[in-house]
């Protein structure tokens, strides 16, 4: 296999390329998502080691194979979610710099060469090699940066090597075989609403920083391959070192992205905001090695970065009409709710707090709720003034699927929760707990200071109180300078009292927390993966909770309705 000649190996390339897309159209049909893109990224994973196994070239060999272990390191972190475990990119990093590709020399812009000792090559390979899965792991905290990123920074690279004078066969049908491959697989990497994750970030990066090392070591384009690598890494590398500051000098952590979260913050939606910050790197990237290209390749370079952002924003607008084929708000019995992304949702919260600093409630509605709507016309109400209604409850989820209303994305209270508070603890802002039995706020409280550092709370307070106190509970809540006020007095009593209440709170958001808060504080178990997919998490509370038995003779009747309103023979009227 190693003696294959350049035409058949391309051909070989597309003809597993046409396999690839014929096998992603078979068995989306059979797999659930999740099932369905592992399986995609195990297929891609394969077929860059099978790619290793036929090309000549050990250096070659050397960097697929890093690539493939920094993969297996990234799918241990998603695993298990240790932290440590960053650590062994570097010692894979190390094991690239002994017996791949090294940078022996640089070549400056006027010809010169800096020649550098074993010891310094080795040392600056096994940094760039283990700090780059790091850097993609990072950005791809926003979902579809770090595809459109990587797509952007591996299209680039590859002009500059594919146009070079020294035209080495192997990188170059590796650069070709890459961009093939994020154009195969364009729905794992193009989307504005998914992350690529640990392992194939880790992946995607290694690989990336070989093919920057492979072509340097060679003296293919340096000065343009180091502008490029710099132009595009410049911000988002100064924003994760801001972040970083941040975290070990000051109480409220910057976090990364921090020009992303100022897009949003100004009300501008997560998918323009994503492209304007790439767009923005990838700009400065072709500026910096405006002059080190002849004009051909850097007008080649320029059109491919335009035919990426062009095929991203078509794709997304694909996306979004199909995912909104139906209506931004489905309604089921005076019920709107917000077919949106988790994205959008903290993006409008964010907007709220930055901008509007108007009381909003935020409602997670399950089946059980939906049913109350039917008879309950001041639950319908606080509903319809609510500033974001998420679906939470499965059953929901399914209803609103069989009526021909498909919601793009479930969104649980309890991890709406924490990511409010992850991105709390990011922005400096106030959270505030009322709610439940003695105790359980302030260990909901603790908990998540614990786990998002930085993070405030401004206050905490049981859920036993008369009407009288209210005033005095209001007062408090606005004393402490809450910007978020979570409440956990049950359905619908704390949509009841955050609608008549929250204004006089002074918080911008409000949100109706219900248990969730006895799940965070670890009263409750939350139910495990497994039960979740099968759509169990209600039976999951139950055997925890047995007193709620009475509370599941209402999902027969809630069935009952949606099946009647399926067939039209409903008789409900608002």
């Amino acid at each position: 296999m190693a003696n294959i000649p350049y035409l058949q190996m391309t051909l070989a390339v597309f003809a597993v390329a046409l396999a690839c897309s014929a096998a992603q159209k078979f068995f989306r049909k059979y797999l659930d998502p999740d099932q369905y893109y592992y399986l995609k990224d195990i297929t891609l994973i394969g077929i860059w080691a099978l790619f290793g196994i036929w090309t000549p070239n050990p250096l070659l060999r050397v960097t697929i194979a890093t690539s493939a272990v920094a993969g297996c390191i990234g799918f241990c972190q998603k695993v298990t979610n240790k932290r440590w475990l960053r650590f062994l990119y570097f010692l894979t990093g190390f094991a690239f710099a002994v017996f791949g590709p090294r940078i022996a020399f640089i070549e400056a812009k006027g010809g010169e060469f800096l020649y550098l000792s074993n010891i310094t090559s080795i040392l600056i390979c096994t940094a760039w090699v283990g700090v780059m899965p790091l850097f993609f792991q990072e950005i791809d905290e926003i979902p579809g940066m770090c595809g459109l990123f990587l797509a952007l920074i591996w299209g680039l690279i590859s002009i500059v090597i594919i146009t070079a004078p020294q035209h080495i066969q192997d990188i170059t049908q590796m650069c070709i075989m890459g961009m093939v491959f994020l154009l195969v697989f364009w729905s794992r990497h193009l989307n504005a609403y998914r992350r690529l994750t640990e392992p194939l970030s880790a992946f995607w990066g290694t690989l990336a920083a070989g093919v920057i090392v492979f072509a340097i070591s060679r003296g293919i384009a340096t000065y343009s391959i180091i502008s490029i690598t710099a132009g595009m890494l410049l911000l988002p590398a100064l924003e994760i070192t801001a972040g970083l500051f941040t975290a070990l000098f000051s109480h409220y952590p910057g976090g990364n992205c921090i020009i992303y979260r100022k897009f949003i913050g100004r009300g501008i939606n997560h998918a323009e905001a994503l492209h304007a910050f790439v767009f923005i790197c990838a700009s400065i990237a072709c500026l910096l090695v405006y002059n080190t290209l002849h004009k051909d390749a850097f007008f080649v370079m320029l059109g491919v970065v335009f035919a990426i952002f062009a095929a991203s924003v078509v794709l997304f607008k694909f996306k979004k009409q199909k995912n909104a084929g139906t209506t931004r708000r489905p309604s089921l019995w005076g019920i709107s709710v917000d077919n949106v992304s988790l994205n959008y949702a903290l993006g409008r919260v964010q907007h709220w707090i930055a901008s509007e600093r108007r009381a909003h409630v935020i409602v997670t509605p399950d089946a059980l709720a939906a049913l109350r709507s039917r008879k309950d016309k001041r639950y319908r109400e606080a509903c319809a003034k609510a500033g974001l209604v998420l679906p939470d409850g499965a059953g929901l989820i399914s209803a609103f699927s069989l009526l021909g209303m498909p919601i793009q994305e479930r969104l649980p209270g309890c991890e709406f929760v924490e990511h409010l508070c992850k991105l709390a603890a990011c922005s400096g802002w106030k959270v505030y707990f009322f709610g439940g039995k003695p105790g359980v706020a302030e260990a909901a409280a603790g908990i998540l200071k614990n786990k998002y550092k930085g993070l405030t709370v401004a206050g905490c307070r049981d859920g036993y109180f008369s009407g009288e106190e209210t005033p005095a509970i209001c007062s408090a809540i606005k004393n402490s300078g809450a910007d978020i006020l979570f409440v956990g007095l049950g359905v619908p009593k704390q949509e009841y009292w955050l609608t008549e209440h929250l204004s006089e709170t002074g918080a911008a958001a409000g949100m109706g927390i219900g248990g969730s808060m006895d799940v965070i504080s670890g009263n409750l178990k939350r139910a495990p993966k497994a039960w979740q997919k099968l759509k169990l998490e209600w039976l999951y509370r139950t055997i925890q909770e047995p007193w709620r038995w009475k509370r599941l003779l209402g999902l027969p009747v809630f069935v009952f309705h949606v099946l009647m309103t399926k067939m039209r023979l409903d008789n409900y009227k608002q």
